[in-house]
C-alpha cells in the first residue's frame, strides 16, 4: 500500500510493501525514490513514468482497464504488478488522497501483438508501384517518425490539448493508409475530430503495441528513437546559439538566467512579469515556450509555466568539456610558433578528419589507429580538450549517441571558432 497527497506526492509506505520492492526502511527508501513510478520498467502496454503528466492520473481515467506495471525492485530483480489506484476523501472533506495498491502478477503473454502480422511488402509494392525495399524503407521510416512523435503526444495530453492532439494523430493514420499499414490506419480511425481525450488514450496504446510489433520485426531499434528524442534538445541550443552568434557556454548562461526568472515569478504568482518573460523566451529563439508565457496573463494557469519549465530544463545542459575556445587556439598558435596561414589550414585537416570518424563506418581496427594519430596531432597543438575528446573515443567504442553527440558539438565549436581566429 502507498499513500499519495492531493497533488500526488507519495507520502507514506507500509512495511510489507517496502519489503516487496526490497527496501529495509522508509529511510532507505525515500533517499532513493520519490515516485513509485521511478521504479516502472518502460515498456508497451504497461505503466510507466510519463514526462507530461502522472501516471496516476491516467490510471483514474482509464478505469475500466486493468493497468500493470514492470517493477524493479531495489536489488534489480523485474516482477509484473497489477497496480490499482483508489481516491479516499480526507479531512477536510475537501482533501482528496491517492491510495496505491499492487500485487504481483504471473506473467501473460500478450495476444495483442501476436494477433499482428507483418505487412506483406510484396503486395504493398504491387499496389503503390514501388520496388519492395523502397516500400520497406518508408515503412520503416514510419516507425522511427511515429516513435519520436511519443514526447509530442505525452505533452498535448498533459497540456490537455485535444486539438492538437488530433491532429498529430490524424497525421499518423494518413501515413498509415498510404502504406497499406491496415491494422495502424483502423486503429487511428477510431478517433474522431471530437473524440475526448481520455477515450484516445486507449486507442494510442493499441497503436503503439502494433508500431512496437513493426519496430521489432523490421529491426528498428527503439533505443535510437529514443535517443533522437533526447539529442533534439542539444540541437536546438546549437542552432539559437549559432542564431545570435553566441557560444554554447553563453547561450546556456541565458538559458539558466531565464529559467531562474520564470522560478521567482511562478512562486509569487506574478503572472503579469511571467508574460513579459515571453520577449526574453523569443530572443533565445525559444518559440514554443514563448507561447506558453503569453497565455499565462490569459488563463493564470500555473500547469502552462510548469510544462515550460520542463521544456527549458531539458535545453539546460552542463558545458561540453572537449570543447576547443578561442583562447586554446590563440594559445595553440603562440606555443607552436607555426605561421597563422599553416596553422588555419592544419586545424582545418584536423577537423575533416574529425567529420569522418563520426560520418564514415570503419572497423574497430582502422577506427582506433585513425583516432591515436589524429591524438598525436591533437597533442603536438598543445590542443588539451581535443587529446581528452580522442581518448574519450579510444575508451568507449563503440561509440554511444551521448558520445558522437559531444564529438559533433566539439566539431561544430573548432569550425566556429577557428573563423574567428581567422
Amino acid at each position: 500500500m502507498v499513500l499519495y497527497d492531493e497533488n500526488k506526492r507519495l507520502i507514506a509506505i507500509n512495511e510489507q510493501t517496502l519489503e516487496s520492492l526490497g527496501y529495509n526502511s522508509i529511510e532507505e527508501f525515500k533517499r532513493e525514490v520519490y515516485d513509485l513510478s521511478q521504479l516502472f520498467v518502460k515498456k508497451s502496454g504497461y505503466l510507466y513514468e510519463f514526462k507530461n503528466f502522472h501516471w496516476i492520473d491516467y490510471v483514474l481515467t482509464n478505469s475500466t482497464t486493468a493497468h500493470k506495471a514492470i517493477i524493479k525492485k531495489n536489488g534489480g530483480e523485474e516482477f509484473e504488478a497489477l497496480v490499482e489506484v483508489n481516491p479516499l476523501s480526507g479531512i477536510p472533506r475537501e482533501t482528496i488522497y491517492y491510495l496505491v495498491t499492487f500485487k504481483k502478477a504471473h506473467q501473460e503473454v500478450s495476444t495483442s501483438s501476436l494477433s499482428f502480422q507483418k505487412p506483406n511488402l510484396s503486395q504493398i509494392a504491387q499496389e503503390l508501384n514501388l520496388e519492395e525495399e523502397v516500400v520497406e524503407d518508408f515503412i520503416k521510416e514510419y516507425i522511427k517518425h511515429s516513435l519520436e512523435k511519443v514526447e509530442e503526444i505525452e505533452r498535448f495530453i498533459g497540456l490537455k490539448n485535444q486539438k492538437s492532439l488530433f491532429a498529430t494523430l490524424h497525421t499518423l493514420k494518413g501515413v498509415a493508409g498510404n502504406l497499406r499499414l491496415k491494422p495502424a490506419f483502423e486503429t487511428l480511425s477510431k478517433i474522431k475530430k471530437d473524440t475526448p481525450i481520455e477515450k484516445m488514450l486507449p486507442v494510442i496504446e493499441e497503436f503503439y503495441k502494433y508500431i512496437n510489433f513493426l519496430a521489432k520485426e523490421f529491426g528498428v531499434d527503439r533505443d535510437v528513437c529514443e535517443e533522437k528524442i533526447k539529442t533534439k534538445a542539444s540541437n536546438v541550443v546549437q542552432q539559437a546559439a549559432k542564431e545570435l552568434g553566441l557560444s554554447l557556454e553563453e547561450y546556456q548562461e541565458y538559458l539558466k538566467e531565464l529559467i531562474n526568472e520564470i522560478k521567482v515569478n511562478l512562486t509569487y504568482n506574478n503572472y503579469n512579469e511571467l508574460r513579459k518573460l515571453a520577449s526574453f523566451a523569443r530572443n533565445l529563439y525559444l518559440q514554443e515556450c514563448a507561447r506558453y508565457l503569453d497565455q499565462v496573463n490569459i488563463h493564470q494557469d500555473p500547469e502552462l509555466v510548469r510544462q515550460c519549465l520542463k521544456d527549458l530544463e531539458e535545453l539546460k545542459q552542463e558545458p561540453n568539456p572537449f570543447i576547443v575556445s578561442v583562447q586554446d587556439l590563440e594559445e595553440s598558435l603562440r606555443l607552436t610558433q607555426i605561421d597563422k596561414k599553416s596553422f588555419v589550414e592544419i586545424i582545418e585537416d584536423l577537423i575533416s578528419e574529425l567529420k569522418a570518424l563520426s560520418k564514415i563506418k570503419m572497423k574497430k581496427e582502422k577506427f582506433l589507429k585513425k583516432v591515436k594519430q589524429l591524438k598525436s596531432i591533437a597533442e603536438s597543438l598543445r590542443l588539451n580538450n581535443l587529446v581528452l575528446l580522442l581518448n574519450n573515443l579510444i575508451s568507449n567504442y563503440p561509440l554511444t549517441n551521448h558520445i558522437l553527440n559531444q564529438l559533433e558539438e566539439a566539431i561544430y565549436a573548432l569550425e566556429r571558432n577557428l573563423k574567428q581566429l581567422q
